[in-house]
């Protein structure tokens, strides 16, 4: 019998998933970023997201109102992943009995913000109580703006690859987090990250976006989504990939390539997009001059296999599992 760290976090979900019977009004069910109901005339998107204290945060890093608004913002980032709208949040917190209630207050206080700034209303959930660690799951519900909404399904061969501002800044803030360096930028990526809403719409209102994935475990591992979901296979070209400015002068300090941290550095909640290549570059100059950062090609979708490449070989270190090696 497989454990979890040898099956992985997506063997498992598929394990689980396989078997489940679609029901009525299911639009899009599991295997993309939200679900896509329909209600009504309507089309909601439905999604939820768990942070584990010692898994997605620690007391001792962040602020509790940092930890609020980063467990928000990761659950509402998968409606901005299809061009959705963000109408209402529920949250539910678990705690020890021992807990702080300023701490659990200003957890919530956090969520609510985050919330608020997308215009969207934190409208109920749940407190519950936990033996040791503090979790939070953050339920989201969005709607399909006119009924329309990207997928991760809709990458077709010859289509480019794009993603939007600079990826990996979440990631190397972790590790100046990690290491007592001073470096605001990187720190405020990972610790107060912005749905990327606005771009999300944007993108959707443009045909030829054929696919969409928000970059929540990594560029390489959130393309492969797209590369599985669409049945192709898509090569990252490492040179193209941009580098945050705020990454500069940093090889040396953080003691790792900072490609590194683009390629499969994860919680950024960039959008990564597949799109038709004779309209990419009036697509990217587009962007750039709308939201004032880079939509930049870094790769392009492939015939005849299936998965995903860079420079053409089989990547090491993708991105985050959960159950995968620390």
């Amino acid at each position: 019998m497989a454990n979890l760290r040898e099956i992985g976090e997506f063997g498992l979900i598929e394990r689980i998933t396989g078997a489940l019977k679609r029901t009525p009004g299911v639009v899009e069910g599991i295997g993309d970023d939200c679900a896509v109901l329909r209600f009504g005339n309507a089309l909601l998107l439905a999604t939820c997201d768990a942070s584990i204290e010692g898994i997605h945060f620690r007391r001792d890093w962040a602020s509790p109102h940092d930890i609020g608004w980063k467990a928000a913002a990761g659950a509402i980032s998968d409606i901005a992943a299809m061009g959705g709208d963000v109408r209402y949040v529920l949250s539910a917190v678990a705690c020890p009995a021992e807990s702080d209630s300023t701490l659990v207050e200003e957890i919530c206080g956090g969520i609510a913000d985050m919330v608020e700034s997308c215009g969207a209303a934190l409208v109920g959930g749940d407190m519950t109580g936990s033996k040791s660690v503090i979790g939070i799951d953050i339920s989201v519900l969005g709607e399909a703006v006119d009924g329309r909404y990207l997928t991760r399904a809709g990458a077709r061969p010859g289509d480019v690859v794009a993603v939007t501002g600079f990826p990996g800044q979440a990631a190397a803030g972790l590790l100046v987090l990690q290491r007592g360096i001073d470096a605001p930028l990187l720190l405020q990526a990972f610790l107060r990250p912005v749905p990327r809403l606005a771009e999300g719409r944007w993108l959707l209102g443009h045909p030829d976006v054929h696919a969409m994935i928000d970059l929540s475990d990594g560029l390489l591992q959130d393309l492969g989504h797209i590369a599985e979901r669409s049945k192709v296979g898509i090569n990252v070209d490492s040179d193209l990939v941009p580098l945050a400015p705020a990454l500069n002068g940093f090889d040396s300090i953080l003691c790792e390539p900072l490609e590194c941290f683009a390629l499969s550095g994860g919680e950024d909640y960039e959008l990564a997009i597949a799109l038709d290549p004779k309209q990419a570059s009036q697509i990217c100059r587009d962007f750039a001059a709308e939201f004032g950062r880079p939509l930049t090609v870094v790769g392009e979708v492939g015939s005849g296999w299936q998965g995903i490449r860079l420079d053409g070989q089989e990547p090491g270190q993708r991105g985050f599992d959960h159950f995968g090696p620390a």
